[in-house]
């Protein structure tokens, strides 16, 4: 059905001139519509072609409504099927813009994209839309400008960003050069004090320590054996001695006991004399009485102590230090094979007390026994290995650093660590760059993890933005840096009650401050930053700078 007579006319009055522009098509499309004085082409729809008095007449005649630029006629129509981007609104003085079909003349006074008010051309229901370019393009500039200075402000942290990470990447290459000549360097030191403390153990092992007194090592063990030999052989004798006389008194008193047992009266009724009998019948039941001497365990303790069985003279022999000590210690060997069980005990005395005194080195090199040497060797050692375990420590902690993900250009490693916070209801949340997230209680300073730094992802965010034509009352106070869709993944933070590990999703915008714009909880225990950084500014193409056009446009 064709558009009542008097929309016609106002149609038609639109066109105004054979040769002018028709209403809502922008300046780069009008070859599109004067090409012909006679008839239109559908712009995706070649084989479709009216009369050029049936543009704009408010009835959809082309499948891409591309006959309908100017009014709402063909707003139901699929978007993707649209081969116009909409309603042209010059906004002289301002930044022109496309306004969907669907909002031309619907009485509604669409100043964020139509500040000239073109849309509203019919003014329904007496809405009479003000041209307000003016007042909103000096406003947009004056944002403009502010913006364009804070992002160069922004543009000039991030370079300063960049001109750091070349110097700590330059800086960290230097390191793990000279960390890995040290490690060279250590594994060589580590390797001649291993070998310094076997050559240090084998000298030490048998090695008997210089006397002060003049005459040959052996002489000197030799003669302190030599005296504690005889010492104990001294000893023995007096033992010996005191043994004798023991069993002689012993056996006088059981000779008494034995004749009293035999010759008392047992009618006599003395209790104390029956408790005597009694216990000399106990002690004999119980193999105590005398016995008599082993005469070849005998034989052997006289010989010890007539004659130790050691050629002195002999022992020493020529001076040959590494058998030396050998020979000290095998002392045993020339003692009759009788009493070297019971002589062991006291020459192990005496390794101990030659050892305590300096004269001999330890038999066995051990934590607790070891020589002064010895231990100076091992001490060594053990802090050469400590060292090179250190710098290999060192070295891993620096190569994972150097190729560790610091997003292009490495611009957010000079950024780790650094913390941003802000207060949010009862809480106060952290942001640390490659770090961690966290929620602090304002009530008790409790600290909860958010997650721990995962990986950077690239997502199509957006935020509140201040596009271009946005400029209402209060606009200078909602306007935000829109988000760059760099996000930074924090992943296993403190988990949440009855339900996932707590996680945070860090979206960044340009700024010429670090600083933590907003914090929500999308969903329970999922959070989501908004925090700005000069780190994702970004820098204008080229020659793209602001430009005054003749008309009066501004282009931004």
């Amino acid at each position: 059905m064709r558009p009542p007579l008097l929309l016609t006319v106002i149609s038609s009055g639109v066109l105004a001139a054979a040769n002018s522009l028709p209403r809502g098509v922008s300046p780069e499309d009008a070859n599109l519509y004067l090409s012909s004085t006679e008839t239109f082409t559908c712009i995706t729809h070649p084989s479709i072609t009216i009369p050029i008095s049936r543009v704009n007449d408010d009835y959809c005649d082309c499948p891409d409504g591309s006959d309908e630029p100017g009014t709402s006629a063909c707003a139901n129509l699929p978007p993707q099927s649209l081969g116009i981007p909409g309603f042209y609104c010059d906004n002289a003085g301002h930044t022109p813009s496309f306004l969907p079909l669907s909002r031309v003349n619907d009485g509604v006074c669409d100043y964020d994209l139509c500040c000239d008010g073109s849309d509203e051309y019919l003014n329904v229901s007496d809405s009479k839309c003000e041209n307000r370019c003016g007042e909103i393009g000096a406003a947009a500039r004056k944002m403009a400008e502010r913006r364009r200075k804070h992002r160069s402000r922004g543009m000039k942290g991030k370079e300063a960003l960049l001109k750091k990470a070349v110097v700590m990447r330059r800086e960290i290459e230097e390191n793990i050069a000279r960390v890995k000549t040290q490690i060279e360097g250590q594994e060589v030191k580590v390797g001649r004090l291993k070998e310094a403390l076997k050559e240090t153990e084998k000298s030490e092992r048998e090695k008997i320590v210089v006397n002060p007194k003049p005459g040959r090592k052996v002489d000197v063990v030799v003669q302190v054996v030599r005296e504690r030999v005889e010492e104990l052989r001294g000893l023995l004798r007096k033992v010996l001695e005191q043994r004798d006389e023991a069993e002689r008194k012993l056996a006088i008193a059981e000779g008494i006991l034995k004749a009293f047992r035999e010759e008392y009266n047992p009618n006599f009724n003395d209790e104390g004399v029956k408790r005597a009998v009694r216990a000399w019948e106990e002690y004999l039941a119980g193999g105590n009485a005398a016995r008599e001497k082993n005469e070849d365990e005998e034989r052997d303790l006289k010989e010890v102590v007539e004659n130790p069985g050691i050629n002195w003279e002999e022992l020493a022999g020529p001076e040959e230090e590494e058998n030396a000590a050998s020979a000290i210690y095998q002392l045993e060997q020339y003692l009759p094979e009788s009493a070297r069980k019971w002589i062991h005990e006291k020459l192990e005395d005496l390794r101990q007390i030659l050892v305590d005194n300096g004269v001999l080195s330890p038999l066995k090199t051990d934590d607790v026994n070891e020589s002064p040497a010895v231990a100076k060797a091992r001490t060594a050692l053990n802090s050469a290995e400590s060292d090179l375990s250190t710098s290999r420590n060192k070295l891993r902690d620096l190569e994972n650093d150097l190729t560790g993900d610091y997003y292009t250009a490495d611009v957010f490693r000079p950024l780790k660590g650094t913390c941003v916070d802000r207060e949010f209801g009862e809480y106060r949340y952290e942001y640390c760059f490659l770090d961690n997230a966290s929620q602090i209680s304002l009530k008790d300073s409790g600290r909860t993890s958010l997650g721990g730094f995962s990986r950077f992802e690239t997502r199509d965010e957006t935020s509140r933005n201040a596009a271009a034509g946005v400029f209402a009352s209060g606009w200078e106070e909602e306007h935000h840096e829109p988000l760059s869709g760099l996000v930074l993944v924090h992943e296993r933070g403190q988990q949440c009650w009855n339900g996932p590990q707590r996680s945070a999703a860090v979206q960044l915008y340009c700024s010429a401050e670090n600083e933590l714009r907003s914090v929500v909880e999308a969903e329970k225990c999922v959070y989501k930053f908004e925090v700005g950084t000069p780190a994702v500014c970004e820098v204008y193409p080229e020659g793209k700078k602001k430009t005054e056009k003749n008309d009066g446009h501004v282009e931004l």
